[in-house]
């Protein structure tokens, strides 16, 4: 699909955590904006400093809604584009390119589907994730999602509801450093895929997060037999 300009309105920031946060778009020009689940925008950071700077961010709506579009940021307190969109008014129009990215997502009627992420990493997956629910794909996918921290977890409610409406999709949250009381899996993302990665040659996993977590899994897929064209990911700083 042809990288397009986009104008859009931010017409909500919904606060996650303490430094996580849903940004939700109106799209204002083109009509509608054509994808495909995994790609990810630009958007044009406009804080009054004279160098044009643009910042990545993946698409988590579906492509089903041709109006709109939402993120989700972690907040970087040094970084120059999350203090102003955590702070930009609602309302403001905000300038885009899109869409772009080759982290898409490949069906295959013969595969199952891990998701792996990690915080943020999230976005792309759940664009994904819901997407294939709407156009009625009944193989069997799993997001394990991984936190730090317990205070760190957010969409539960949201990812319940997809569980609930597509049985076929199930997921686990694991925190690495849980509170005593935490009686959710523990640990990273690798230490639940060595266990439950156990017919490799009929999975294929899409993996988005930071950079070491990616590069683990990766290495982890690989070592277990996974074939390197069914082994998706996408890193992000």
């Amino acid at each position: 699909m042809p990288i397009q300009a986009i104008s859009a309105k931010l017409t909500r920031r919904i606060p996650l955590t303490e430094n996580v946060y849903e940004l939700q778009f109106q799209i204002i020009n083109p009509e509608e904006f054509m994808f495909v689940s995994g790609q990810f925008i630009n958007i044009k950071v406009e804080d009054g400093n004279p160098k044009i700077f643009f910042r990545s961010y993946s698409i988590m709506s579906t492509p089903s809604q041709k109006n709109n579009i939402t993120t989700c940021i972690k907040l970087i307190p040094t970084g120059r584009a999350t203090p102003w969109l955590t702070t930009v008014a609602e309302g403001t129009n905000v300038t885009m390119m899109g869409p772009l990215g080759r982290f898409v997502f490949h069906e295959s009627a013969e595969k199952n589907t891990i998701f792996i992420a990690t915080g943020t990493g999230i976005t792309p997956l759940r664009c994904m994730i819901e997407d294939q629910m709407e156009k009625g794909n009944t193989s069997k996918m799993h997001l394990i999602w991984g936190f730090r921290f317990e205070k760190d977890i957010f969409y539960v409610q949201e990812l319940e509801k997809i569980h609930a409406i597509y049985p076929n999709f199930t997921y686990n949250i694991t925190v690495s450093r849980p509170e005593d009381n935490w009686t959710g899996t523990r640990g990273r993302v690798t230490d639940w895929l060595e266990t439950n990665l156990t017919t490799p040659l009929q999975t294929q996993v899409y993996i988005c997060g930071v950079g070491d977590m990616v590069t683990d899994t990766v290495t982890l897929c690989e070592k277990v037999g996974m074939a390197k064209e069914d082994i998706h990911f996408e890193k992000y700083d």
